[in-house]
Formats: structure tokens, C-alpha cells, sequence
């Protein structure tokens, strides 16, 4: 570790950055890929297990319902025991819950094996944690872009390798090879990650109980995770819906022909490290306002050119770089309001982060089903004006009290004035 570059944490300790931020990006990738590896291959696990298709809800939505757990269970952890220790510990533990998987004998079986692959799929969430607090002040934002590219291509590319294994070999050995990564991820991880010492004397019951309280003492949490909500309810609806409306005249598009609109998406996937470096220099509220814009142009494009292949993917792209340029910045902001209690604050986020997302993907086939794809696109329209609305009326009431600064202070400026609120 002497030869690699340093900077420092709160407490003016030096801290490794650089190179561990990418290695931090890749692992955070890996972990929350397990969460969507096996979706293209459940045609083959009903083939096995002799059931039909319809069953396979029970497995996808078991992993889902995993990482919403393991987000209160096991994310609070992270304010008192070190990265080193609970990120290789679940990495270990993933490792043996796909392993269990890739040889569960039935499907009720799988379905247990994958609760725990959701659960420990929270790494991304630690992970996260881990390379803000490592960079230093100036850089976080691009820290944590740098971990949001690897989180958002982990997502992505897990369909595409689990499906090719799985095709190539079968679904079970892609669950054992996927294990064999985490196997050695969790050795990886003990020995490259900072061991802290812990920030706070709490027992583990004392953490999870304080989680309501601490929404209610960051006012910055509270509109974190207003605007938060709005877009990814939004990002939620959309891409749900998308599919339904792209199969109607006029494209009458199929499956697979639709699904090529996320080579489109993933180019959002470019956006993070550049609103990283943007929410460092120029502050965090500025980059979410300019999110929102672009979020809200997608929008506009996807409902005026529904009828055109190319206005559709210009309308998502337009669509993922706002979306995901927000929520760098906006986590960001967040991981820095107070160390003490930094994955507590994360924690209760991206629980209701999750929770809008998926009322979102439930309201999103209602909405299509019962008013079409115009009142889609005007529900989503609505939602993120509200975000952006939100987002300046804080910024404006900031500058007037001389809270609004530029550069990776804003943050820290911002988390003050949310503690004396």
C-alpha cells in the first residue's frame, strides 16, 4: 500500500485513493450484478425445476426483496464496523449463498438463496461509502461517479454475461463462477480496503432503531430524498412502460427489438463521472437542477416522437445522462452530512429510493393500461418539474442566507446548515 497515491479522510488521516477507487468501482459492479444475472436465464430454471414461467416471479422478486432488507439490516453497519470487515464479510457470504443457488434442489430452495445473494448485493451500498470517504474533499463527487459508472454497468452487463454463460454452459455453473468472483472479492477486499476503527459505541439494535430519527434531524436528508424519489419513480415508470408502448403502432416492435433501446440508456452511464467532476467544481444543487433539465427534455422528446425510432433513443439518452448525473450529485451531498452516521443517512436514501422506484414500476403499467402512453409521459413530466422546483427553492433560499458556495465545500456548507435545521 506505501506506493499508492494518498489523501486524506475527516479526521486528516491518510487515506489510499486512485487506483482503489476503480478497484472499489469494479467490486460495487460485481456485487449488485448478482441481483440481475440470473433474470435471462429463468426460462431454463422453470425448464429445470418443472414449473411454469408465471413462478419465476417468486424467484426475481426474492432477490429484490432481499436488497430492500438487507438496505435497513445490513447497510446501517457500515457507522459501526469497518469497510475491510463487513464488505469482505459480505462478500463471503455471497460467495456461499450462490453457491447454494447454483445447487438448490428445488425452487422454493432457490428462492431462499436468493434473498440472501439481494441481501449481500447491498456491497454496492458500502461500497459507495467507502470511496467517498477515501478521496480526498475535492474529488468525492467524482469518487462517487467512478462508483456509480461501475454499479450501472454491473447492472447492465450482468443480463448480458449471465445470459451467454447460462446459454453457453448452463444456469447453475453461472451461479458457481459468479460465486468463485465474490469468493475472491471477499479476500480482495480484507486486504486492500481501510480498516477504521468504528465511529460510533451503539449497539446493532440501538442502529437500526435510530434510522426513523434520522431522517427527521437532516433537513438536506429529507429533500435528498424528495428529489431522489421523484426521478427514479420516474426512471422507474418509463422504463417499464417503454416496453408496452413500443410493441403498439406505430413501431410494433418485439421484445427483442425494444430491448436494443438500452444500448441507448446505457449512455447516461457516461454522464456520471462527468457530474462527479461538475458537483465537485460547481457545487451539487446546480448539477441535480441540470439533471432535472435534461430529465424533463427526454421526457418532452420521448412524448412528441413516440412515433419515430431514433426520436425515442435520442429521448433516452437525453433521459438516463439526467437521471443518473442527479443522483451522483445528490449522493454525494448526501455521504457528506455527517460522518458519524454516513451509512445510517445512506441507508434510510436508498430505502426510499428503492420503495418510489418500485411504486413506479407497479403505477407505470396502470397508468399505460388504463390512459395510454400520453398521460405516462404527463405523470412523469409533472414529477420531475416538481424535483427540479425543489431543488431550486433550496438553492435560491441558500444563496440568500450565504450557504451557496461552488467547489466540494458546498456539500459541507449544506450539511451544517442541515444540522442546525
Amino acid at each position: 500500500m506505501s506506493r499508492v497515491a494518498r489523501g486524506s479522510d475527516e479526521q486528516g488521516r491518510d487515506t489510499p485513493h486512485g487506483w482503489l477507487t476503480v478497484f472499489i468501482a469494479i467490486a460495487a459492479g460485481v456485487a449488485i450484478s448478482n441481483n440481475y444475472a440470473l433474470l435471462p436465464a429463468l426460462p431454463a430454471v422453470a425448464q429445470t425445476f418443472h414449473v411454469p414461467l408465471t413462478a419465476m416471479g417468486l424467484v426475481a422478486g426474492s432477490m429484490q426483496a432481499g436488497y430492500m432488507a438487507g438496505i435497513v439490516l445490513l447497510v446501517p453497519f457500515g457507522d459501526k464496523v469497518s469497510a475491510a470487515r463487513i464488505v469482505s464479510l459480505q462478500f463471503a457470504v455471497l460467495a456461499l449463498a450462490l453457491a447454494a443457488a447454483g445447487y438448490a434442489p428445488t425452487l422454493p430452495l432457490l428462492a431462499i438463496a436468493g434473498c440472501v445473494i439481494g441481501a449481500m448485493a447491498t456491497n454496492a451500498v458500502h461500497l459507495a461509502a467507502v470511496a467517498f470517504r477515501t478521496s480526498q474533499p475535492q474529488s468525492r463527487g467524482r469518487a462517487v461517479g467512478t462508483v456509480g459508472t461501475g454499479v450501472s454497468a454491473g447492472v447492465l452487463l450482468s443480463r448480458f454475461v449471465g445470459g451467454l454463460i447460462s446459454q453457453e454452459l448452463n444456469w447453475r455453473i453461472m451461479l458457481l463462477l459468479f460465486g468463485l468472483a465474490s469468493f475472491l472479492l471477499a479476500c480482495l477486499t480484507r486486504r486492500l480496503l481501510p480498516k477504521e476503527t468504528p465511529r460510533v459505541e451503539q449497539s446493532y439494535l440501538g442502529l437500526l432503531r435510530s434510522l426513523p430519527s434520522v431522517l427527521f434531524r437532516y433537513r438536506l436528508l429529507r429533500e435528498g430524498v424528495a428529489v431522489g424519489a421523484c426521478w427514479f419513480f420516474v426512471f422507474s415508470m418509463i422504463w417499464v412502460t417503454l416496453v408496452l408502448a413500443v410493441a403498439k403502432a406505430p413501431l410494433n416492435l418485439n421484445a427483442a427489438q425494444a430491448g436494443m433501446f438500452g444500448f441507448a440508456g446505457a449512455l447516461g452511464l457516461f454522464a456520471t463521472r462527468v457530474a462527479g467532476r461538475a458537483a465537485d467544481r460547481f457545487g451539487y444543487r446546480p448539477v441535480i437542477a441540470c439533471g432535472f433539465t435534461l430529465l424533463l427534455a427526454g421526457v418532452v422528446t420521448l412524448f412528441v416522437a413516440r412515433s419515430s425510432i431514433a426520436g425515442t433513443a435520442i429521448g433516452l439518452v437525453l433521459f438516463d445522462v439526467g437521471c443518473f448525473s442527479a443522483q451522483v450529485a445528490n449522493q454525494t451531498r448526501l455521504l457528506a452530512i455527517d460522518a458519524n452516521a454516513r451509512s445510517r443517512i445512506y441507508s434510510v436514501y436508498m430505502f426510499c429510493y428503492y420503495a418510489a422506484g418500485a411504486l413506479g414500476s407497479v403505477l407505470g403499467p396502470l397508468v399505460f393500461v388504463s390512459y395510454g402512453w400520453d398521460m405516462v409521459c404527463m405523470v412523469s413530466l409533472v414529477l420531475a418539474a416538481l424535483g427540479l422546483a425543489i431543488t431550486l427553492i433550496h438553492h435560491l433560499a441558500a444563496q440568500r442566507s450565504g450557504e451557496a458556495v461552488t467547489g466540494h465545500q458546498a456539500a459541507g456548507v449544506a450539511a451544517a446548515a442541515s444540522k442546525r435545521n
